[in-house]
């Protein structure tokens, strides 16, 4: 009796001594990062059947007559509970609201390519000296690269890792994350053009094109290209080249008189306008001629509510941009896909070129649904002074924000283009899908990752590995790879980590169970030692 009583009292012994060291590491890692408690479950071994005469129930059969013997550590269980979120000044500490883990690559050990080796939930990454996103341990987190260009994301896994250039600054090696500069393809200006101004270049035989032929690139002594006697109104909008340098676009109008038109309908008003860079920014043929900079002109028609209802604009052809300020080198201007008048321009600096000739589309507030011109003549040295020579914007449509020309002073009320300048990588950001985002001093921001997540067909499968790490199982199934806010995947917060979750209330409430039950059953060997030395005492 004494022996088998010994066994149990030390399987008793051995299991809560498992306890307490399950119980005393949670509370060891009350503070760790994304740490996972465990819970110990016990279960009793086998029993054994005594031969006590074998009582026989009414039905004939057996009474089983059995004694335990013991009990044992069955499973010690991660529970996966959402820990507390603890809010941090540093965009890169990432916490997973709801499912999902985080992957890490360890690179010391030679697999760097085949995506995550390891889970978690711990979120402080950092930027090591490679630009590489990494935990404490140096390993390193997985994404998706985001294609700069096209904006699509890869289909692969990767490590997250900026891309820098390598720059010598003073002598210096510098890393640097560069915005590429985009040359600008097109703007939005829009403004009030005043109804009661004066016409300031009035002609009777080419009213539309007076502006036009009084431009002259090449006058000395002057900070305009029409001298001491400037449009009506001019508003101008920095634009960029291939290579990001920026060019000052001048859009300048001034209305046409109506006693110098002929047909033209009751209450509308005309304005002609010229679109217009510096003589020193020109790239093509007109450079060092006086239509030099030259690159757009048109005529807006306003109704007699001062509303925007149709344009006609010209475009200067390569060919004939030597003679810029004669009606004849222009002609009746392209669409863009939007429906946008466009017109060609080689940006440069004083006569050299900088890229190629490429189309820029500008907006007052009305776009062509179809693209097209109707009526009117296509070339602008047969206007003359008819109105009906005027072609139409087919299929017009007003935009949300249109030019004006209302009773007030002519103002610019919102204006905006889509070239910059190129930038150096200012800070980071991540968005709740995961989007790795820099911000650059050109104002620009760029996808460059989405931080990978991870789920698993049965969480309650991983291996834990240190570093508050798991590994797949065959227990767990292969890790499936998604982006967060997918498929049951949780969000991501920046500034966030994510703490224990370890509740030290419920685990001091355990260490006292464990601790009377390791006390129970000490007493029950040191109780069976007693009865067995009774017995040895009593042969004696």
């Amino acid at each position: 009796m004494s022996f088998s009583s010994l066994y149990v009292g030390a399987t008793g012994v051995v299991a809560h001594n498992a306890s307490m060291q399950v119980v005393g590491n949670n509370l060891a890692n009350v503070s760790t990062t994304g740490y996972k408690k465990a819970d110990t479950q016990f279960g009793s071994l086998m029993s054994q059947q005594l031969g006590t005469g074998g009582s026989i129930y009414e039905t004939g059969a057996f009474a089983f007559s059995q004694i335990g013997k013991g009990v044992a550590v069955s499973e010690i269980r991660t529970i996966f509970t959402e820990g507390g979120l603890e809010t941090t000044t540093t965009a890169t500490d990432l916490a997973i609201e709801g499912n999902g883990y985080f992957g890490v690559n360890n690179p010391y050990d030679g697999n760097t390519t085949n995506g995550a080796e390891y889970y978690t939930r711990a979120g402080a990454f950092r930027f090591n000296n490679e630009a590489y996103l990494v935990d404490p341990h140096g390993y390193r987190l997985q994404g998706y690269v985001v294609d700069r260009e096209t904006g699509e994301l890869a289909t692969t896994i990767s490590d997250v890792q900026l891309p820098y250039e390598d720059e010598i600054v003073d002598g210096n090696l510098v890393r640097t994350v560069q915005s590429e500069p985009r040359a600008t393809t097109s703007f939005e200006m829009v403004t009030n053009l005043d109804h009661t101004a004066a016409d300031l270049f009035g002609s009777y035989s080419t009213p539309f094109m007076a502006m036009l032929e009084a431009y002259n690139a090449n006058l000395s002594n002057a900070s305009t290209p029409f001298g001491d006697t400037l449009p009506e109104y001019s508003s101008s909008i920095t634009c960029y080249d291939n290579e990001g340098n920026g060019h000052e676009v001048t859009v300048y109008f001034d209305p046409i008189a109506d006693y110098t038109l002929s047909n033209a309908t009751p209450g509308n008003s005309y304005w002609e306008y010229l679109i217009a860079i510096p003589a020193e920014s020109d790239g093509s043929a007109a450079y060092g001629t006086s239509g030099a900079g030259l690159v757009g002109a048109g005529v807006m028609v306003f109704d007699g509510q001062g509303q925007f209802v149709n344009q006609v604009a010209f475009s200067l052809d390569s060919t004939t941009a030597s003679s810029a300020t004669s009606p004849g080198a222009w002609t009746t201007a392209s669409f863009d896909e939007d429906g946008l008048p466009q017109f060609a321009v080689t940006f440069g600096s004083n006569g050299g070129a900088i890229g190629t000739e490429h189309f820029i589309s500008y907006d007052f507030g009305i776009t062509s649904a179809t693209g097209t011109w109707t009526g009117g003549v296509s070339n602008a040295s047969g206007l003359g002074n008819n109105v009906q020579n005027l072609a139409s914007i087919g299929d017009p449509v007003r935009d949300a924000r249109v030019t004006t020309s209302y009773d007030n002073p002519s103002a610019t009320l919102y204006h905006i283009q889509d070239g910059y300048t190129s930038g150096y990588l200012q800070y980071v950001s991540v968005d709740r899908e995961g989007f790795l985002n820099g911000h650059f001093t050109n104002n620009q921001t760029e996808q460059l990752f989405q931080v990978a997540v991870y789920t698993f067909n049965s969480q309650w499968g991983l291996r834990r590995s240190g570093h508050t790490n798991f590994v797949a199982t065959e227990a767990s199934g292969a890790a499936i790879a998604g982006t967060a806010s997918t498929n049951g995947r949780g969000t991501i917060a920046q500034n966030t980590l994510e703490e224990s979750n370890v509740d030290m209330a419920e685990e001091f409430a355990k260490m006292i169970i464990t601790q009377r039950g390791y006390q129970a059953n000490t007493k029950v060997i040191t109780t069976s030692d007693s009865l067995l030395n009774t017995l040895i005492s009593t042969k004696r």
